[in-house]
């Protein structure tokens, strides 16, 4: 730019010794430049991605904006300590890891509630787990074994020669954790088991942490006791879209379920579910032909224009013809994954991180869902993993109105990380409740606040938010909780365009009558 603006100053030295009009030449320049580069930052280059937006309706939103006074919040007389607990499956050789969970835990959240501990394992923790894990938590700790029974997969006994080929096929074929069995029995102990432990089951909620992750906000406020408030029952952090590969036969089978049962899903399915039902129409055939917006017209058109041709008003109709022609050797089309009209669209909730009623799953229709796919082999023959379990299950006995999305807590897991921004004019003084958790100077440098911002104290990693990197499903749940009641339809989709006036219009376009 500064040799651009040489250029343009020589020049103008050259035609005339006037400043004034060197002046008035290199504001002209500047102000273009401006105009120029304002379109550019405004319309292409810095596009506003979904974390820097408000998420919010009457339906669900942050139970509150920033940081809370902890102190003020306890001893008001409203306030109510839950029957709460936190649950964790983990083995003895991950202490490391157990450790760095509970105390990120612990100093964003529990050091001010001391809420329990219960500890799951399929083998005896060893006594150093105990005493280390009892050394860092706040609250009571209980340390729990999975019976044979929770935690194996009924056809490792049964079957052993298939379990063992269908894992072993899953690994060749480079399935995520799929040539795990450890972590196929995972799956299906946190899809239907975990909760009727009985040490969750002395419970009313629990909050699932896994081993190895990190807290990024403080938490001033009790979730226990603001889902019970606000009539919630399960809130999710993440929600992101399943590998297909590892599911190809699980919405199959859950609409099986369903029609099998006559169950009624509620309005959260439609947060699951993509509706093929695009035509209001009796006419069969025409609806077969119409899976997506983009057949409608095209489908139209050629109904219209075969029809006329059949009327043998014009013998030369040769446009007809052709129609008629492409039509007699196309073939119905497939979509291979539809069923009854609907598809698993595989977004689900990231179920590492839920905070839950345990009757949420604990109850006739979701048990009768867990030991249903359970027959039918899918969490050794494929790699159906709890959180699309969980989440279809959710969608089956849930309204969209009973979840929460805790988006002003920061979390990690693994690869995946939702931190929000900080909540303007909301931000306190952190104040300890437990000496071991006194921060130095380091560790109180947080984030700068953000317009639409909810965080309280956050300190983000620099790593692209799931909210941006899966915004699909953040689209989709930001459009249910703003739905009006009418379009929720009690769960039940509905067809998009009526068959019949949409045609009578095309026929006006097409015939000009």
């Amino acid at each position: 730019m500064l040799r651009f603006r040489s250029k343009i100053r020589r020049a103008c030295e050259e035609i005339s010794d006037n400043r004034e009009f060197y002046l008035k030449v290199t504001v002209a320049i500047g102000f273009l430049f401006f105009l120029v580069t304002k379109v550019f930052v405004k319309g292409v280059v810095f596009p506003i991605e979904t974390s820097d937006t408000y998420i919010g309706s009457d339906r669900d939103k942050p139970f509150y904006e920033g940081c809370v006074d902890t102190a003020s919040y306890l001893k008001d007389p409203s306030y109510k300590k839950m029957n709460a607990t936190f649950v964790m499956l983990t083995k003895n050789d991950e202490i490391d890891g157990v450790l760095h969970s509970v105390n990120s835990l612990e100093s964003h959240f529990n050091q001010w509630f001391h809420y329990p501990y219960v500890f799951l394992n399929d083998v005896p923790f060893s006594e150093e787990f105990k005493r280390e894990i009892g050394n860092a938590v706040s609250g009571d700790v209980q340390f729990g074994l999975v019976d044979k029974h929770m935690w194996q997969i009924p056809e490792e006994r049964t079957d052993p020669k298939a379990f063992k080929n269908a894992i072993d096929t899953q690994g060749d074929r480079g399935f995520l954790y799929g040539g795990s069995p450890s972590y196929h029995r995972m799956c299906r102990f946190y899809s239907g088991s975990f909760y009727k432990h009985p040490l969750v089951q002395r419970h009313e909620w629990y909050w699932r942490v896994e081993p190895e992750v990190d807290f990024y906000c403080d938490i001033t406020y009790d979730p226990f006791f603001e889902m019970a408030k606000h009539n919630k029952k399960y809130g999710f952090n993440i929600m992101i879209e399943e590998i297909y590969a590892t599911v190809p036969n699980l919405f199959r089978y859950t609409m099986a379920f369903i029609k099998r049962y006559r169950i009624k899903p509620k309005t959260l399915w439609k947060l699951f579910s993509m509706n093929h039902n695009i035509l209001k129409t009796s006419n069969q055939e025409l609806q077969d032909w119409v899976n997506f917006h983009r057949d409608v017209e095209p489908k139209l058109v050629e109904k219209i224009v075969i029809e006329d041709l059949l009327k043998g008003e014009d013998p030369e109709d040769s446009v007809g013809l052709g129609f008629l022609v492409r039509r007699s050797k196309s073939a119905t089309p497939i979509v291979e994954d539809k069923f009854d009209n609907e598809e698993y669209n595989l977004y689900h909730f990231w179920s590492n991180f839920e905070i839950a009623r345990v009757d949420t799953f604990d109850n006739p229709i979701y048990n009768a869902y867990f030991e249903y796919l359970d027959k039918v082999g899918g969490f050794w023959r494929e790699r159906w993993g709890d959180a699309p379990v969980h989440s279809l299950g959710l969608g089956l006995t849930m309204d969209v109105e009973d979840i929460h999305y805790f988006r002003d807590i920061g979390y990690q897991h693994s690869v995946m990380a939702h931190c929000p921004k900080n909540a303007p004019h909301k931000q306190l003084i952190y104040k300890a409740g437990d000496p071991r958790h006194k921060r130095g100077y380091f560790k109180s440098r947080y984030d700068s606040t953000s317009e639409n911002g909810c965080g309280c104290r956050c300190t983000c990693p620099s790593q692209r938010d799931t909210e941006d990197k899966s915004w699909e499903c953040m689209d989709r749940w930001k459009k249910l909780i703003s739905a009006e009641d009418e379009e929720l339809n009690g769960g039940r989709h509905s067809a998009y365009v009526d068959a019949e006036m949409e045609e009578k219009k095309l026929i006006q376009k097409l015939f000009q009558v």
